[in-house]
């Protein structure tokens, strides 16, 4: 497989959250704590700290679909202000929480490709 192929596959495979190398062990043993190692193919995490990138990411996708919902909220049918801030907190709190490991998935495996193309 070429370098060109594999990057874009790798990043598919972290986005769910898989080994980027095997693409059948899991990356993450518990929600965001990252392994060791694929359990099955023993390639190694180590080192693959994704810091605060998914963080970054996560805010940035969950604000595409924040802020288009407050802006029908605002312009929809009118409803009490204590209605829609409890919309959009739900709304906010389970896409971050749904997109935090797709992104850190992502983040882990762009590590893992740097530093695959680096040795």
């Amino acid at each position: 497989m070429s370098d060109a192929a594999s990057t874009p596959l790798s990043l598919w495979r972290g986005a769910r959250m898989k080994c980027p190398r095997c693409g059948e062990g899991h990356i993450f043993r518990s929600y965001l704590k990252r392994e060791d190692a694929c359990p099955k193919c023993r390639e190694s995490f180590e080192g693959l700290d994704a810091d605060d990138g998914p963080a970054w990411l996560t805010i940035g996708l969950v604000a595409h679909i924040v802020v288009p919902l407050l802006i029908f909220l605002e312009r929809g049918p009118l409803m009490p202000y204590w209605q829609e801030a409890a919309i959009l907190v739900v709304v906010t709190i389970v896409s971050a929480l749904i997109f935090l490991p797709i992104s850190k998935g992502i983040f882990v495996a762009a590590l893992w490709v740097i530093n695959r193309k680096a040795a």
